[in-house]
C-alpha cells in the first residue's frame, strides 16, 4: 500500500460535498471534530486517533506558535484502495478538512500522515499566497520534528539520509530547482522522489542553520520566494541546494551499509511500486 501525504486542495466543493455526506458518525476532541461512516473505523482505532490528534494539534500548535484559524475537521474515509484501485490521498481540502484515507488493514494506517496535513490545515488561510514547493517542505519540516514515527510515505521506516541520498547517489535525483519551479506538473507524478528530495532539504535547513530562520521564513506573507532564501539563510536558493546535496551525498557515503539500506527502501517498501521519473522524458 502507498501512504501519500500532501495537501491537494479540492477542484470543487460538489465533490467534496458528495465524498463527506455519507459520514454519519461524529466523535468530538478537544480542539477538533472527527467524522466518518459506520464501519469505517473501531470503537478502538477512533479512541487511538483521537489520542493522535490531541497529541499532536498541541505540538504542531507549540511548535508553530498558533493555532488553526478554526475548530479542525478530520475526515475518515475509509480504504484508500477498493479492487486495486485507488479512491483517493490524504489532503486538506478549501474548507480546511482534513481527508484521511486507511491505509492497511489496521486502523494505524489512517494517521501516518496526520502531523503533516495539519500543518497544512492551520496555514489553510495562507492559501492565496502559497509557494507549494515551500508549503510542502514546510509541512514535512513540522511533522519530523513534531511526530516520531517513520512508518509513513516516503520513509517507510527508513532514514532520511538514505532515503533522500539513494535518489542523490544513483543520479536519479530531480534537481531542487525543477521542483520548484514545476511543482505543480511533477510533485504526484514523480512523488516517490519529489517528497523525500524536498523534505530532506527542509529538514537540512533547519539542522544546518536552526528551525528559527525557517520559521521567520514561513512566516511571511508569501513564504517560499527565491529572494526569502537569501534573506534568510544568507545564500541563494541555488547555492543553498547545491550545499545541500554535497551534505547528503557525504552523509550517504559514510554509512557503511548504505548500499544496502536503499536497497531495501527501493525493493522491500512501497517505493517499489511508485514510478521513477526520468531525466529528459518526465522533466
Amino acid at each position: 500500500m502507498v501512504v501519500l501525504a500532501g495537501l491537494i486542495l479540492a477542484t470543487g466543493h460538489a465533490a467534496s460535498r458528495q465524498e463527506s455526506a455519507r459520514l454519519d458518525q461524529t466523535r468530538e476532541g478537544k480542539d477538533f471534530d472527527f467524522h466518518w461512516a459506520a464501519g469505517d473505523i473501531e470503537p478502538e482505532g477512533l479512541e487511538y486517533g483521537v489520542a493522535q490528534a490531541e497529541k499532536y494539534s498541541k505540538a504542531v500548535t507549540g511548535f508553530l506558535g498558533h493555532g488553526p484559524d478554526a475548530r479542525l475537521q478530520i475526515l475518515l474515509l475509509g480504504p484508500a484502495e477498493v479492487d486495486g484501485k485507488q479512491r483517493g490521498s490524504p489532503r486538506v481540502d478549501r474548507e480546511g478538512r482534513i481527508h484521511l484515507f486507511r491505509y492497511g488493514p489496521t486502523y494505524h494506517g489512517y494517521f501516518g500522515p496526520l502531523p503533516h496535513e495539519m500543518v497544512h490545515a492551520f496555514r489553510i488561510g495562507r492559501a492565496p499566497h502559497h509557494d507549494w514547493f515551500f508549503e510542502e517542505g514546510f509541512a514535512e519540516f513540522v511533522a519530523l520534528r513534531v511526530g516520531k514515527s517513520m512508518k509513513g510515505f516516503p520513509w517507510y521506516d527508513t532514514p532520511v539520509t538514505i532515503a533522500a541520498g539513494q535518489w542523490l547517489a544513483r543520479n536519479e535525483d530531480i534537481p531542487l530547482q525543477i521542483l520548484r519551479e514545476k511543482h505543480a506538473e511533477i510533485n504526484m507524478a514523480c512523488r516517490a522522489q519529489s517528497y523525500s528530495l524536498r523534505s530532506s532539504f527542509f529538514d537540512w535547513l533547519g539542522r544546518t542553520y536552526g528551525d528559527e530562520p525557517v520559521m521567520k521564513m514561513a512566516s511571511r506573507e508569501k513564504a517560499g520566494a527565491l529572494e526569502d532564501y537569501e534573506t534568510s539563510f544568507g545564500k541563494s536558493f541555488d547555492a543553498l541546494a547545491a550545499e545541500w546535496r554535497e551534505a547528503v551525498l557525504k552523509a550517504y557515503g559514510g554509512l557503511a551499509d548504505a548500499d544496502a539500506q536503499a536497497e531495501n527502501y527501493r525493493t522491500g517498501t512501497p517505493i517499489q511500486y511508485m514510478p521513477v521519473c526520468r531525466k529528459g522524458t518526465d522533466f
